[in-house]
């Protein structure tokens, strides 16, 4: 090959990269909402590893830059360690972000916190940090802008669980309800005990019951839909003795039954798979009736680092629309 013509090739592969360079680099373009709708955030399960980290902060820009009512956040923050640190670090990201941010746990961040890597931990002492350091305030939303929630904290019998929140904009009533994976926290680990065991059964029946008052609320309010958000991803359409499903119950019968009661529009968002996913799982485990009124999304997680775009007609027969927005593996910069 003659040198004129590696300098050309040379060139032309320079050039290339230029062109890449220019083309993949900042911030995506935000769109504004159709006319007649608002949108929130959904996300979980990332970021995961250092790579994942450096295309997290696309994320949080890409949140920042678009016209969102709130952001939700579904778990998993984080693989591991479960430390303090750790906690505090993701706590400031989102009160990095101008929207509402409402977060539920996920199981990284507690149950699975046993784990040699992710620093030994005691479970439930996790759970309790975790209370401490992101619910101080569990009548207010996290991010710069917050919101007014209801919070079953406070409230007997289930006074403990911060975490679970409720609120209402435009005629839908929406909540937060605490089931991570992990086999609900059922997962047995080195050291569990009974305490664990009745912990676990404990939180399952809070958020049943917080299931049974945030439909009840919808009722009362003529809701024209309900948006029920938590971290794990339950086999919707198993019957209540399948041992992969019988982790979460009560909370599941509890969904079927109130979800058919109100035969309105019904999201559920999750996470805990990583794939991203639309459908109607939910099918009513008494009469084996699919029930399409109730609508999952399923965010997508690692090695994925994005979030959805949730679009709401309020009052409409389908009200949710949904655009994802996923980084490419490639965007480092």
């Amino acid at each position: 090959m003659t040198s004129h013509r590696k300098i050309w090739i040379g060139g032309l592969v320079l050039l290339l990269l230029v062109v890449f360079v220019l083309l993949t680099r900042g911030s995506e373009t935000p769109t504004p909402n159709p006319p007649g709708t608002f949108s929130f955030a959904v996300l979980g399960d990332a970021p995961y590893d250092g790579w994942e980290e450096i295309q997290y902060r696309f994320v949080l820009e890409s949140l920042n830059s678009h016209d969102l009512t709130w952001v939700i956040h579904v778990g998993d923050i984080f693989w591991r360690p479960c430390t303090d640190e750790h906690y505090q670090m993701t706590l400031e990201r989102f009160n990095s972000l101008r929207h509402p941010v409402i977060y539920t746990p996920g199981d990284n961040e507690w149950t699975d916190c046993w784990e040699r890597q992710s620093g030994s931990f005691k479970p439930a002492e996790r759970l309790d940090r975790i209370r401490q350091i992101f619910f101080v305030n569990h009548t207010r939303s996290l991010g710069q802008n917050s919101l007014a929630l209801v919070s079953q904290g406070g409230h007997e019998p289930y006074d403990e669980f911060v975490e679970n929140a409720r609120w209402v904009y435009k005629g839908i009533v929406l909540a937060t309800v605490h089931v991570v994976g992990s086999q609900n926290g059922m997962k047995p680990f080195p050291g569990r005990a009974a305490s664990d065991d009745d912990a676990a059964k404990r939180r399952t029946d809070a958020a049943a019951a917080w299931l049974r008052e945030t439909f009840s609320e919808a009722a009362t309010l003529n809701a024209s839909a309900v948006v029920i958000s938590f971290h794990a991803s339950p086999d919707f359409d198993d019957s209540p003795d399948d041992p992969v499903r019988k982790p979460f119950e009560p909370l599941l019968t509890t969904l079927e039954a109130e979800a058919e009661r109100f035969a309105r529009p019904v999201l559920i968002v999750h996470g805990d798979d990583h794939t991203y996913t639309i459908d109607h799982p939910v099918v009513r485990s008494t009469t084996h009736r699919r029930l399409e009124n109730v609508t999952r999304l399923e965010v997508p997680g690692s090695p994925q680092v994005g979030w959805v775009r949730v679009f709401v007609t309020p009052g409409a027969e389908n009200p949710f629309a949904f655009e994802p927005h996923v980084v490419p593996r490639w965007k480092y910069w």
